[in-house]
């Protein structure tokens, strides 16, 4: 990508100073009919476990959970009758279930909205932090392409998403979210992950994102689309975050839902208020 106008962009729709991008697709009125969804009160975590030894996305480290003091420590003063436990989480912000802010990523010198990439410094993002976003209520829509053949094997572009779309009798409206099953996350989660047999999403999957004014993209792998090479921006992550300001999830569980024949719900997604964060540790909630 050059720094030059992208094909697709969102720069400046929402004026000059915005730093939330997507977010704003996601008023009173859109919140309200994501919140008429749910008829049954189910609720899906749709977040993996931290835990050490978990999946994590790229060449993060897992998480490390500490005890400060616990049912056998003095600290704990030893007492059967009473007692308190704590402890500390050490995790990179992008290593978990996880939302990239729109500081995450730049090119041509610019990310989001064309702010320059210096304002991102050792001392965290001063412009579009994931602070900036809060919490994002979107209807969500559970595309599972693990039982849905593509057109190209192990790419799901803008074809294969409109076909899943009328197959399934989907109803998408701007400022909703995709979640895209492909199967990683169980096979990862079972120690028998195979990246070739999983689909990932193809760059060209950004044509129909950007025609129908998507907020929100997810999926149960560790970058939605192809891991790329180390030095090489992911095409569909500069499109998405830096043109259009639309959000990516990545290494969600999606299969209790997809069982359950979910297709859309209700979905909850609160990042941890990290200030100046680039990314934001969250277990979004899909209920229906």
């Amino acid at each position: 990508m050059t720094a030059e106008r992208a094909v697709y962009s969102n720069w400046g729709r929402w004026g000059s100073d915005d730093e939330r991008g997507a977010a704003n697709l996601l008023g009173g009125e859109v919140v309200l009919d994501a919140c008429r969804l749910p008829t049954k009160g189910r609720v899906y975590n749709l977040g993996i476990e931290v835990r050490q030894g978990a999946p994590v996305a790229g060449r993060r480290i897992s998480p490390v959970h500490l005890m400060a003091s616990d049912g056998g420590d003095y600290a704990a003063l030893g007492r059967e009758d009473w007692g308190t436990a704590d402890d500390y989480l050490f995790l990179a912000s992008g290593g978990t279930t996880h939302i990239d802010g729109l500081s995450h990523l730049w090119y041509g010198g610019r990310m989001y909205n064309g702010f320059s990439f210096r304002e991102v410094r050792s001392s965290g993002a001063a412009r579009c932090g994931i602070e900036k976003v809060g919490g994002l209520v979107a209807r969500g829509h559970l595309l599972d392409f693990t039982t849905f053949p593509t057109k190209r094997p192990g790419l799901i572009g803008t074809a294969d998403v409109t076909a899943y779309v009328a197959a399934r009798g989907l109803k998408v409206q701007p400022g909703d979210a995709l979640l895209f099953r492909t199967g990683w996350i169980e096979t990862a989660l079972g120690g028998t992950l195979q990246e070739a047999s999983c689909p990932v999403v193809a760059s060209d999957a950004v044509e129909w994102i950007a025609e129908h004014d998507i907020a929100i993209v997810g999926a149960d792998n560790p970058a939605v689309e192809a891991v790329a090479e180390r030095g090489v921006l992911p095409p569909l992550h500069q499109i998405l975050l830096r043109d259009l300001g639309v959000y990516i999830i990545e290494l969600l569980t999606l299969a209790e839902p997809a069982r359950d024949g979910v297709t859309t719900g209700m979905l909850v997604v609160a990042p941890l208020l990290i200030s100046r964060g680039v990314n934001g540790p969250v277990n979004p909630l899909l209920i229906v």
